[in-house]
């Protein structure tokens, strides 16, 4: 299995990235069409950089950045393995692949928004501008495997949150690290 820069790779490999994209994220807030997950690539593409692990020919999953403050933090945007090979790895994989190539264009922070669209988290359905402070210090998984743990077992910190960004009750979660330099 290798690292791969995205943008280098056939046009089969990129179509397959968009698979994934519209086969994992099909739900209304994701990427309901294979077009709009083509376009999704080609953003990310365009605007940033994307990685993704290949074997034999295979897509197993792959990694968007793209730049905020003059590139000063980078955005985790979007991560997607296939369901067939989670929890292998490859997840911590990509991100580690991620933060390597933001450091190396100058991060300083990496950053990323997490939904919870489905009501897996603490923060959902409830009136979060009431005490944010509270709610973020308190937050948990109620019991789904939210992909906020994934991220806090790789170093991040909830940093915020947005309060009914994907409708009323069902905030994003944003996480940040530093960018390590060694």
């Amino acid at each position: 299995m290798d690292v791969v820069d995205l943008a280098t790779q056939p046009e089969g490999i990129r179509e397959q990235a968009a698979g994934l994209l519209h086969q994992c994220f099909d739900h209304p807030l994701g990427w309901p069409s294979l077009v709009g997950a083509r376009d999704e690539v080609t953003r990310v593409l365009r605007d940033g950089f994307a990685r993704g692990l290949v074997e034999d020919g295979t897509l197993l999953g792959w990694i968007g950045g793209l730049p905020e403050y003059d590139g000063r933090v980078w955005e985790l945007h979007p991560i997607v393995v296939r369901p067939d090979r989670r929890r292998r790895g490859l997840g911590r994989s990509l991100v580690m692949a991620f933060e390597a190539e933001a450091g190396a264009r100058g991060a300083f922070t990496v950053t990323l928004g997490t939904d919870d669209d489905s009501g897996m988290t603490s923060l959902a359905d409830v009136d979060l501008f009431a005490d944010i402070p509270r709610h973020i210090a308190e937050l948990e998984d109620l019991g789904r495997g939210h992909p906020f743990l994934f991220y806090r077992r790789l170093g991040f910190a909830v940093t915020g949150v947005m309060p009914d960004a994907n409708g009323p009750g069902r905030p994003d979660i944003y996480m940040s690290k530093p960018v390590r330099r060694d």
